[in-house]
């Protein structure tokens, strides 16, 4: 069965199944270009879900745009393996599920990973034809993770936690998560945020050794997965930056905050100023504060109008020490020329804004 895509069974079955959903395509454009189409239209296969529902959307459209190519590469003595996988797609997309499983089927054994995933959650999930089996769910799953599908190892991961199908074990899930976050799935690296942050989930000896919560590797996979478009990831790093945000103690928050600003975040070095400003969590020190504030600001990733914080809603006094240092700063660099005297208003708001545009 290895090679049961090229085999007459397959080319027939494969006729089969597109003639009776699309009707007798007639002559096939050349198969190799037909192929090569379908794989420049359609992309890579992939089983994950997609990062947000415009990028569904987009992902859909361009399935939709690579299907005659696809249609045409898999009728001919060698079916095209991706060409068979997109398709599949498609026809579980419309719900024909029958002939998208003997697809998936055929794809899986000309090996794509990723139809070995989609397998698994017909019978994970009991869609369409298939009931409910979770040990052969896994069985999938794990065929899929072994071929490098980063999907696969996430679901498997959720397996090993809630007891799906295999015995509950948490290394396991820890290890299988990583990996699928680092192979660059949003959801895995989404997932390992929330349980660093909120270990709630797993067994108090595990979170002890693990040293949880932990929110420095909590940012770290929030800014992962924000990076490639997760709302819930940017609005949950955007809660590490408000003033008590997501922390219940000063110390754990200033932690989080040098760790950030070391790497250049610039809502965290906006943030640790702000603390340094006010003498919370750490030692008064207006000097520290002016300097934080213009390194957030030559980034060029923070408004001047963000500058600072809010306490409970609402925007403050500058301290007096660090306006003035503020403005020395912005002295130094050839940027104001107005008067120090702790006043931040539209000239020295201006000459910071000039250090954003540099």
């Amino acid at each position: 069965m290895g090679n049961f895509a090229r085999t007459a069974t397959g080319r027939v079955l494969a006729l089969t199944v597109l003639a009776a959903i699309w009707g007798n395509p007639g002559a096939a454009a050349n198969e190799s270009d037909a192929a090569a189409m379908c794989h420049e239209i359609a992309g890579p296969p992939t089983s994950g879900t997609p990062v947000s529902r415009e990028a569904m959307t987009e992902y859909f459209g361009t399935l939709g745009r690579a299907r005659a190519h696809c249609e045409a590469a898999v009728i001919g003595p060698e079916p095209d393996a991706q060409a068979l996988y997109h398709l599949a797609v498609i026809m579980q997309r419309e719900g024909v599920h029958a002939p998208a499983l003997r697809l998936f089927e055929m794809a899986a054994q000309a090996g794509i990973a990723a139809a070995y995933t989609k397998l698994g959650d017909y019978h994970n999930f009991g869609i369409g034809p298939m009931r409910e089996d979770h040990a052969r769910a896994v069985e999938l799953y794990r065929r899929a993770a072994e071929g490098g599908d980063a999907p696969a190892q996430s679901t498997l991961a959720i397996m090993y936690r809630i007891g799906r199908g295999v015995p509950k074990d948490f290394d396991r899930m820890f290890d299988l998560l990583h990996a699928s976050a680092e192979a660059g799935y949003h959801v895995s690296q989404f997932r390992l945020a929330e349980t660093y942050m909120s270990p709630q989930s797993v067994p108090g000896a595990l979170a002890r050794r693990l040293n949880l919560p932990d929110p420095v590797k909590a940012a770290e996979f929030y800014r992962m997965a924000a990076d490639q478009g997760s709302a819930e990831a940017k609005a949950a790093l955007a809660r590490f930056h408000e003033d008590g945000g997501v922390f219940d103690d000063p110390e754990t928050r200033v932690k989080w905050l040098r760790h950030a600003a070391q790497n250049g975040d610039a809502r965290a070095l906006n943030a640790l100023g702000f603390l340094y400003e006010r003498g919370e969590g750490v030692a008064y020190d207006p000097v520290r504060a002016a300097e934080l504030y213009i390194k957030a600001l030559e980034t060029g990733d923070l408004p001047v109008e963000e500058l600072r914080g809010k306490l409970n809603g609402r925007w403050v006094r500058w301290d007096r020490e660090t306006a003035l240092e503020f403005q020395t700063i912005l002295r130094e660099r050839g940027l104001y020329r107005g008067a120090l005297d702790a006043q931040v208003g539209p000239g020295t708001l201006g000459a910071a804004r000039r250090l954003t545009e540099r």
